[in-house]
């Protein structure tokens, strides 16, 4: 995987040699109320990342994961990951986290836009999803400013804290994207 740059970002991939970093902004205050993050040791996780692929390319599967990282010296704000399963490898599903004082500064729309360009970039996927929970309405609008459409309703779509909850299903297709590109480009030129 390659570091990514958005305006006021780096998103770092993250490997065996960051992944206590990742660990640590994991467990954060408040960054579980809307996600069921599994709660293991740090020895597991580094463990579980180092079985992760390395590059994110053409019909790669598995987890792709970046810290979010402003400031200088540059400090961890959260994370975007990039799940590819391998029974669908053309789609992709995003999700992403930050920590309660980086959220409200636009940072996860910064980082799920350069995500979004490299996931049809560089892995030529077809179609990218993203679920929540109702309720998490900061993470509808970034969902709707980098161009997600909301699908459906999934009932009992996930387990958060021990509870079954409902989520909403969002896409945003390889075409969606492609169009939206090329009218910011006419746009701008």
């Amino acid at each position: 995987m390659r570091e990514l740059q958005a305006e006021r970002l780096e998103l770092i991939p993250v490997g065996a040699h960051n992944a206590r970093e990742l660990w640590d902004v994991l467990n954060a205050p408040d960054l579980r109320k809307y996600q069921d993050i599994p709660r293991v040791r740090a020895e597991e996780f580094e463990r579980q990342v180092r079985a992760r692929p390395k590059a994110l390319r053409p019909n790669a599967t598995g987890r792709f994961e970046w810290l979010m990282k402003a400031g200088s010296p540059p400090a961890a704000l959260g994370w975007i990951s990039l799940r590819v399963n391998d029974r669908t490898p053309r789609v992709g599903e995003v999700g992403y986290s930050l920590t309660p004082d980086a959220r409200g500064h636009g940072y996860a729309t910064e980082g799920l836009r350069a995500v979004i360009d490299e996931a049809f970039g560089a892995g030529e996927l077809d179609e990218l999803q993203a679920c929540i929970v109702p309720a998490n309405v900061a993470s509808r609008y970034v969902l709707d400013r980098t161009g997600f459409r909301e699908e459906r309703m999934l009932r009992s779509g996930a387990v958060i804290r021990g509870r079954h909850v409902d989520v909403l299903l969002f896409s945003l297709t390889r075409a969606e994207w492609d169009r939206a590109r090329r009218s910011a480009a006419s746009a701008s030129g």
